[in-house]
């Protein structure tokens, strides 16, 4: 509910977020079980201009980092919305993929979906994309702090 209300947020253009949580297994490829703990949203630069594109706020994923770090998580992925399109990964979305990793994706109908996108170095290809299962597991151990500003729980 809390990533769906974020990504809704600030339509008509594409809302985003961060995905923190604990890595599991080797946290680079499709085959790891990904467990998202805390939804950081985020800010869309872009904003209203271009309705189909995100782009995360450069100095908002440094300070996720750098919490998830001190609570000995880690920035998993990211989530963004298609207001106007499917769950699936666009071009674009695979193009300006940075480096291998989770991406979830809601859809014009409101579905989510999840993505295992990976990147081949030299990054000069879209990443290839493959769908993983989505499994909502309760609630998490984690809550907000005084001075948290933004901070969402799944």
């Amino acid at each position: 509910m809390v990533l769906r209300h974020d990504l809704l947020a600030p339509a008509p253009a594409e809302g985003c977020a961060l995905l923190l949580g604990e890595e599991h297994g080797l946290a680079d490829s499709a085959a790891d079980d990904w467990c998202v703990q805390l939804i950081w949203p985020c800010r869309n630069m872009v904003g209203r201009q271009e309705k189909d594109r995100f782009e995360l706020d450069p100095r908002e994923q440094i300070a996720a980092q750098r919490w998830a770090r001190s609570r000995s998580l880690k920035v998993l992925g990211s989530a963004h919305s298609h207001p106007g399109a499917s769950v699936v990964p666009s071009r674009r979305d695979r193009l300006w993929a940075g480096s291998s990793g989770l991406m979830l994706i809601m859809g014009n109908n409101h579905a989510l979906a999840a993505w295992w996108l990976e990147v081949e170095a030299p990054h000069c290809a879209p990443a290839e994309v493959q769908p993983l299962p989505i499994r909502v597991m309760g609630e998490t151990p984690l809550t907000s702090l005084p001075g948290d500003p933004g901070i969402r729980h799944d």
